[in-house]
């Protein structure tokens, strides 16, 4: 009977082991130091007046992407979140960790001049590296920019 008993409590024990390794487990995954799970790939940038609209293209490791499909976004979003920390006033709008896409707006990171544009003077930079930076300016121009952490100067008009 004791045997049986001791049995129990060693089936107890992996049980809970197993289980709290199921809860750990996304969280460190796609902690933000360890970047080495979420690799970026391209960044799209437009400026609205003093905020800023990135469109985040993302991969992630096989184990990344499955706790992500069972446990849902929130496993994605420390990563992507540390990769804005030098931007103020971030916000992630969604994210989509079927397709590796994120929405992020980041507020009032412009001041107006006098002549009525908007300008972003490039203080911020991302804390990963990025293959494809494209920012889509006022004109309609689009600048890339390849492997790089780094905004550059933005200007922009909003018409009254």
């Amino acid at each position: 009977m004791e045997a049986n008993s001791t049995l129990h409590k060693k089936i107890f024990a992996v049980i809970v082991l197993l289980m709290l390794g199921a809860f750990m487990a996304p969280v460190s995954a796609a902690s933000p130091a360890n970047n080495n799970d979420i690799h970026f790939n391209k960044i799209v940038v437009v400026p609205s007046g003093p905020d800023m609209n990135f469109t985040v293209y993302y991969s992630s490791s096989f184990f990344t992407k499955l706790f992500s499909i069972i446990f849902g976004s929130q496993v994605i979003q420390p990563s992507i979140q540390n990769m804005f920390a030098n931007f103020t006033n971030v916000t992630i709008v969604s994210i989509d960790a079927n397709n590796g896409v994120a929405n992020v707006v980041a507020k009032d990171q412009s001041v107006m001049s006098d002549n009525g544009w908007y300008i972003y003077d490039g203080t911020g930079n991302f804390t990963a590296y990025v293959d494809v930076l494209q920012v889509y300016t006022s004109d309609g121009n689009v600048l890339t920019i390849n492997n790089t952490n780094t905004l550059p100067v933005i200007s922009n008009y909003m018409p009254s």
